[in-house]
């Protein structure tokens, strides 16, 4: 080809302006990263141009224009970020995604049944009595129409840029929070969102509150135990009034601090690997709250917990209630030492799709209206979570608190509910109850219809497939 070729813009696409400027030999990466952050005030990150600059080659290429070597190159740098750059996984996009991805759409309930209706038409089927109604609002049709939306983006956006929210909508799982910013709700209008936030519950499970545990915790942060020996002595007598009080709170913080405090005297542990930042600190909560529960048990996993068609889950931590022999999982948690993600989908997908999963075994054994727990620890934020099914295809995860993990004497006021876990593990022997009596399992509440199978994963295309 001509090198002093230059691409002809007819259409005066503004998006080409750079390749029609200059002739192919100049066509490069850099050029283009000058050329497009040249009139903004700021410039653009790097890793989103290169997406745009590569979008542009392989349109270019259909034109059956080759700047075959240029494209091989950026290519090669491409696979260098991909080992470098961790993935920031923020609520709006994710930069630094700089591979190839794909959208793998699977359907249990429909490779068994043979393909049947599509989405669109499941969401027209249901009634108005069983859509989540809220002053006369449909907040069941608000969530389906940000899916449809999304189902539509993704046909003219790269995969790679869906937040988390929308990935979670394409899974019939949709989250709220507080803050509209990490919401569903910031699709709805705002005062929708006004609306939802005393509906929600965040604070439902919280336990009562502590009579004296906030201040050990601040007396400790200002005026530190001298040595080991004293810690330990400061520690029983905390544990001492906690029991004497029988505040719930008081003596899980105490128990909590007879194992941490004589650890953290001498400074904090190294804690740089997954395995030392669970034994070190989180397995001492965990514990301390869901062993005082006689119908719930614990396992640290890291095993695989579901396998279906599409996906084997592998969580961190599982709390379970043994029902009939037969383990119900109640809760599940995700951990890293560092806010660090995978290059695909995030720890919080992940975590909501094994949530999900679990739901729906839950109502099959007809488990009344069941709730399933969550907790997602990146680093020192530690957010829990409860998901529900208020009505049919739509899965309600609520991010019910956010706290921030002590890891030294200065953060001791930052210590930490099993209420929905007890509930449901309730819910379960009330089940296996049933079946006891009648031989047969109580009858699905919310029924199996309601129940979704579809998931949607997002994963990179090996470099073996790459055109």
């Amino acid at each position: 080809m001509d090198k002093t070729y230059k691409l002809t813009n007819e259409k005066n696409d503004p998006s080409l302006k750079y390749f029609s400027e200059n002739p192919i030999s100049d066509w490069s990466f850099a050029g283009y990263k000058a050329s497009f952050n040249k009139a903004k005030a700021r410039p653009v990150n790097a890793a989103k141009i290169k997406n745009t600059y590569l979008s542009l080659l392989e349109r270019i290429q259909q034109l059956n224009i080759d700047p075959t070597l240029e494209l091989e190159h950026s290519r090669d740098e491409e696979s260098d970020e991909e080992d470098k750059i961790p993935s920031d996984l923020s609520i709006h996009h994710h930069p630094y995604r700089t591979c190839e991805y794909t959208l793998a759409f699977t359907d249990e309930e429909k490779e068994e049944e043979g393909e049947g209706e599509g989405d669109e038409a499941d969401f027209e089927n249901t009634s108005d009595e069983s859509k989540w109604m809220l002053d006369g609002v449909s907040i069941s049709d608000l969530c389906f129409d940000l899916k449809n939306t999304t189902l539509k983006l993704i046909k003219y956006t790269d995969p790679a840029q869906l937040s988390n929210i929308r990935l979670l909508a394409l899974n019939d799982t949709y989250i709220f929070d507080r803050d509209s910013t990490s919401s569903v709700s910031k699709y709805f209008p705002t005062k929708v969102h006004t609306m939802l936030k005393p509906t929600l519950s965040f604070d439902t499970y919280h336990p009562t509150r502590g009579l004296n545990c906030y201040d050990w915790c601040m007396d400790i942060e200002v005026s530190p135990p001298a040595d080991w020996t004293s810690s330990l002595t400061l520690c029983t007598q905390s544990l001492v009034k906690a029991c004497g009080s029988k505040n719930l709170l008081d003596m899980h913080t105490a128990q909590v601090l007879t194992q941490i405090l004589p650890v953290l005297i001498n400074g904090p542990p190294d804690d740089s690997n997954e395995d030392s930042f669970v034994h070190y600190y989180l397995s001492l909560l965990l514990s301390s709250v869901f062993a005082s529960d006689p119908l719930l048990k614990m396992k640290w996993v890291n095993g695989q917990l579901i396998k279906n068609n599409s996906a084997a889950f592998k969580p961190d931590f599982l709390v379970y209630d043994i029902s009939d022999s037969v383990k119900c999982v109640i809760l599940i948690a995700e951990f890293k030492p560092t806010e660090q993600n995978s290059y695909v989908e995030s720890d919080l997908v992940k975590l909501s799709k094994q949530m999900k999963d679990t739901l729906n075994k839950l109502v099959i054994k007809g488990v009344t209206k069941p709730r399933i727990c969550g907790i997602h620890c990146e680093g020192e934020n530690v957010h829990t979570y409860v998901m529900d099914l208020p009505s049919p295809k739509l899965y309600r995860i609520i991010n019910a608190s956010k706290i921030k993990l002590f890891k030294n004497l200065d953060q001791m006021s930052f210590l930490p509910n099993k209420g929905a876990a007890s509930e449901t593990a309730t819910k379960i022997e009330t089940a296996s109850l049933y079946s006891y009596s009648k031989l047969k399992r109580p009858a699905p509440n919310p029924p199996v219809s309601w129940l979704s199978s579809e998931n949607v994963t997002l994963s990179r295309i090996p470099k073996k497939q790459k055109k």
